[in-house]
């Protein structure tokens, strides 16, 4: 990490260190040593280091195990030429007064000057602990860290030992939008054994967010074993598995007036059945992402209904990874008390905005009242494959609307 970055990221630690001062200084205690002590950090912030420094002394005198005195005199000593007196101070205020967010602060930016990355965490775990105020800056700040590859497997070490922090600061690093962040924490974590199923989740998901399609194939495809020689596509598509609702296995999205569940047809078989309750539903709420390569593919499925009602029945739709570009619907279907077959040719266009595509079932009807749903949807061997449509009728109505 380049020293530019060094600087900023020190200059955002003082800042919370003055934040912390301020912090201690409102909380407005009424015992004489609690007022003695804000006068002394009143003094420390109006430049007046001796008066503080003065004020200090005085109070340890009448109570030496008060910890915010050593703070004040740790902080009044900055800046001076004895750099390890300084250091040394602000080490005994820390054991003293563990809660002061200056202190931890302080600690914590000559950590990170000095590369002691671990002994950096330990105070900036504290730090989200007694500033709450600043906890938001303070899980920005371990974010745009974590770029740094030392920082990030410093961090994991820590993590592993599930601090209190642990999800707050998962979250953060991958809410900053860093990829670099996000691959150097979550590969630590992995390599240390700390990456369970919904942190691997997370962080796929965080890579389809990013319009990084490939590596989060890639990652998801690594940690599912042994692997057929060809993939199908979609994954999971004969439901031999219930859905996981991460990587690229189906999503099962919560909707009202939709309940998802698998069954099983016999002899191995399966089936995902959707039942709906009477309500307007535009999204059924299963979905899968697929990583298709440009050119002419088909969808191909079967399916059956019990008791479906609707104005136009259920369709397929494609989209690209930008979640703009349309690429086909279809293979719709209405009533079918028998299993059906349908088809939807498709072409994957060219470009980096279709990098990776989603395929959702949908209702198609318009908004409102038009668009409620009753009776049961069930759905099987979803497959998707290179080869073009057959063109004969009796194919083609297979494609059309059931």
């Amino acid at each position: 990490m380049s020293p530019a970055r060094w600087v900023a990221y020190i200059a955002l630690l003082a800042a919370l260190v003055a934040a912390g001062i301020a912090l201690l200084a409102t909380r407005g205690e009424r015992v004489q040593i609690d007022e003695d002590l804000a006068a002394a950090e009143t003094a420390l912030r109006q430049g007046d280091a001796t008066g503080a420094v003065a004020i200090a002394r005085g109070v340890l005198e009448r109570e030496p195990a008060a910890g915010r005195a050593f703070g004040v005199l740790a902080r009044a000593s900055e800046g001076g030429d004895d750099a390890r007196d300084t250091r040394v101070r602000h080490e005994i205020a820390a054991r003293r007064a563990p809660r002061d967010p200056g202190v931890r602060s302080w600690l914590a930016a000559q950590a990170l000057r000095s590369g002691d990355f671990p002994a950096a965490i330990d105070h900036i775990d504290a730090l989200l602990t007694v500033a709450p105020a600043r906890r938001s800056e303070v899980l920005k700040l371990v974010a745009q860290l974590a770029q740094d590859p030392a920082f990030a497997e410093a961090l994991a070490a820590h993590l592993v030992q599930q601090p209190r922090w642990r999800r707050a600061i998962l979250r953060a690093t991958i809410a900053s939008g860093l990829p670099e962040a996000v691959d150097n924490l979550h590969g630590a974590l992995r390599a240390h054994g700390g990456l369970d199923a919904d942190d691997t989740a997370r962080w796929i998901d965080s890579m389809l967010r990013g319009v990084r399609w490939g590596s989060a194939y890639a990652r998801w495809a690594s940690g599912l074993g042994a692997l057929p020689d060809r993939m199908p596509v979609p994954w999971n598509g004969d439901f031999a598995r219930a859905p996981s609702s991460a990587g690229f296995d189906w999503r099962v999205r919560r909707k009202p007036g939709v309940l998802f569940d698998r069954i099983d047809l016999g002899g191995g078989a399966h089936a995902a059945r959707l039942r709906f309750l009477g309500r307007p539903v535009s999204a059924t709420g299963l979905e899968v992402p697929i990583l298709l390569a440009p050119g002419e593919h088909v969808l191909r499925l079967r399916a059956r209904t019990a008791g479906l009602r609707s104005d136009q029945g259920l369709e397929w739709t494609l989209t690209c990874s930008d979640g703009r570009t349309r690429i086909a619907s279809g293979a719709r279907v209405r009533e079918a008390r028998d299993w059906i077959e349908l088809e939807l040719p498709f072409t994957v266009p060219e470009g980096d905005g279709c990098q990776g595509q989603w395929l959702r079932l949908v209702n198609p009807a318009p908004r409102g009242v038009a668009q409620t749903l009753r009776g049961e949807l069930q759905l099987a061997d979803v497959s998707i494959g290179t080869s073009p449509p057959a063109t004969s009728p009796a194919s083609r109505d297979r494609t059309g609307n059931l």
